[in-house]
């Protein structure tokens, strides 16, 4: 047996308080009974048959609830099996459009050259599906998983600061929502061909004004997520331009300075157990990033799937489900024993 919709199991979880609901008013009940006419004579006057008919009641209620619980997960029979190997890569890419990376200590700045490195990995990486966010402190997707190589370097080129009205730079939302974007939504994605390698890629200058990176990286290593990290920029300080011409400045009027910082980064990879790779005008890393990704790839496994499903058993439950709900109806309104 397995589950159409996996995701939906911790609804089962609800079952608990319904439980102590309907417990509990089945206690109600007795401590009524008695108060009203005395342990004693609660047997004569009241019988335990109406009794019985409670629990019996409360007890479909709960049955039912829990069968409509179970039948959404989509149960199904499933049978055979056929061998799929687990192929290509999703890749999802995390592009720093934060104002330093106007920086134009390489050619032709910061941002220009991550897009040409992103570009490059993305077309020598043997199968799959990719994806961008940008971020600077709050992520954006701009593109989600896809195949369409056409559309994905389209919305590449169109990357820029512009995009995001808040500035500064985090790197753990972009981490969180890029760990969200690669979490399989059901069996559906498994039974059509296998997973492939989940892998992100993080391309910035290395400020991150937020910290705090130590719970996104250890979710992403839980979910086998293979991190690599790409620093861009020079380490001497540089002026940072803005869209509009000038250069960027603090509060009191001095120009803000830049310089890349290659610690966070490499911390970030050693900490996730993943790569760092310093790009550099001088030195493009998309082949080298690209020929580690594509060992990687080809390292997949065979793996054995259902070949056929049977959705017939979520109808099965479904309608016992009902059966029950309309057996509870029919034993009388309520449930009282003082009526």
């Amino acid at each position: 047996m397995s589950f159409a919709r996996p995701e939906h199991i911790v609804y089962l979880l609800l079952l608990i308080p319904l439980a102590v609901v309907l417990g509990y008013g089945v206690m109600r009940e007795m401590h009524a009974r008695e108060a009203l006419v005395g342990p004693r004579m609660a047997d004569a006057m009241m019988p335990r048959l109406r009794f019985g008919v409670l629990l019996l009641k409360k007890g479909l209620l709960f049955v039912s609830s829990a069968l409509l619980l179970v039948a959404l997960t989509g149960p199904r029979f499933s049978s055979g099996g056929r061998p799929v190997l687990r192929k290509g890569a999703d890749l999802v890419f995390l592009l720093d459009v934060s104002r330093s990376m106007n920086a134009r200590d390489v050619f032709p700045d910061r941002l220009g050259l991550a897009k040409q490195e992103i570009s490059g990995i993305s077309h020598a990486v043997r199968g799959g599906r990719r994806a961008l966010l940008l971020f600077a402190a709050e992520p954006l997707v701009q593109c989600p998983l896809t195949t369409d190589s056409e559309a994905f370097d389209a919305l590449l080129g169109m990357a820029s600061p512009d995009l995001l009205e808040e500035q500064g730079t985090s790197f753990r939302p972009a981490l969180e929502l890029a760990g969200s974007l690669l979490e399989p939504s059901s069996e559906h994605r498994l039974a059509q061909g296998g997973k492939g390698e989940k892998i992100v890629v993080l391309v910035s200058d290395g400020e991150d004004h937020a910290g705090n990176l130590r719970d996104a990286v250890e979710r992403l290593k839980k979910a086998g997520v293979h991190l690599f990290v790409v620093g861009v920029g020079m380490p001497d300080p540089v002026e940072i331009p803005l869209h509009g011409g000038g250069l960027k400045r603090d509060d009191h009027g001095q120009v803000v300075m830049t310089s890349f910082r290659p610690e966070m980064l490499q911390a970030l990879a050693r900490d996730s157990g993943g790569f760092f790779f310093w790009s550099r005008a001088e030195h493009a890393v998309f082949g080298e990033v690209s020929e580690k990704m594509n060992r990687l790839v080809s390292a997949s496994r065979w793996m054995m799937v259902p070949s056929e499903y049977d959705d017939s058993l979520s109808r099965f439950i479904l309608a016992a489900a009902v059966v029950l709900l309309l057996l509870e109806t029919m034993l009388g309104k309520g449930g009282g024993l003082l009526r």
